[in-house]
């Protein structure tokens, strides 16, 4: 026969996906009668492309039965591409695009035991801001970004030691006032440093999470104390929230796709 040219061939590829999307989104093995009624194409053509990645290890076929579920392989794949996402370079774009947003100074934030390590970030356009240096290491109880941290985080909950070293009259150092901070920016989604580690200083910030589910970071924006109140400082909140399970989606958690939900009714 005639040998297939390229759009034969993309067809046959588009095809062979579309079962292979059908079986991972349907959660129970299926049957060649029933895939092929549902994406309109022959029981053949259904049988043939089932086979083929059957044969390829996408596919494995239920004991004893005529019905077909997809392989581990798929799950290996998706694992390999996310061991290799660097939050730095996948969060890049959203640390930028929130100073966009908010025209405040944005940092990302990485825990290394009681303190925060900034990896990245966007400083403020305006005249009057808040700005640091990548790569500066921070007591994680005095800012946002660690707070953030504290709160989503029992192992970093656990390395602190009280009562906690204080930076201003505002740090909060007991174990009691920490608590009910952190009760606090749970109930509200993100977390706020009201002046915490520099006088004059606020900051909000909501944590990252990786693919397992488990805090890898925090996003934070920090500014003037005069411009994170009332409105703003809730506008703030609802921004580092979306950022932050904007982030999380993209290292591959799908919990954090809740978030953003969530957060679009915080909007003000």
């Amino acid at each position: 026969g005639r040998p297939a040219g390229n759009g034969a061939m993309d067809k046959t590829v588009v095809k062979a996906f579309q079962v292979l999307e059908a079986l991972s989104g349907s959660g129970r093995p299926r049957g060649i009668t029933e895939m092929a009624g549902e994406l309109g194409m022959t029981k053949a053509n259904v049988h043939r492309l089932v086979r083929t990645l059957k044969e390829l290890g996408y596919v494995s076929q239920v004991t004893d039965t005529s019905r077909y579920e997809p392989s581990l392989k798929l799950w290996q794949l998706g694992a390999s591409v996310v061991d290799r996402l660097d939050l730095t370079v996948v969060a890049a774009p959203v640390v930028r695009q929130l100073r966009d947003e908010t025209h405040e100074s944005v940092q990302l934030a990485v825990r290394d035991g009681d303190t925060i390590v900034y990896v990245d970030k966007a400083d403020s356009d305006r005249p009057v801001r808040a700005t640091t240096q990548i790569g500066s290491r921070v007591p994680i109880n005095c800012v946002s970004t660690g707070k953030a941290f504290l709160a989503s985080c029992d192992q970093a909950y656990a390395a602190l030691a009280f009562p906690l070293k204080r930076s201003t009259a505002a740090t909060v150092v007991t174990r009691a006032a920490v608590d009910a901070q952190l009760k606090e920016f749970r109930k509200l989604g993100y977390a706020i440093n009201r002046g915490e580690w520099r006088d004059g200083i606020w900051g909000v910030a909501s944590a990252i999470r990786g693919s397992d589910g488990a805090v890898v970071g925090a996003i934070g924006i920090w500014g003037p104390e005069d411009r994170f109140q009332g409105s703003a400082l809730k506008d703030c909140g609802s921004a580092v929230i979306r950022a932050a399970a904007e982030i999380s989606t993209r290292m591959g958690c799908r919990a954090s796709l809740r978030a953003t939900e969530q957060s679009k009714g915080t909007r003000h």
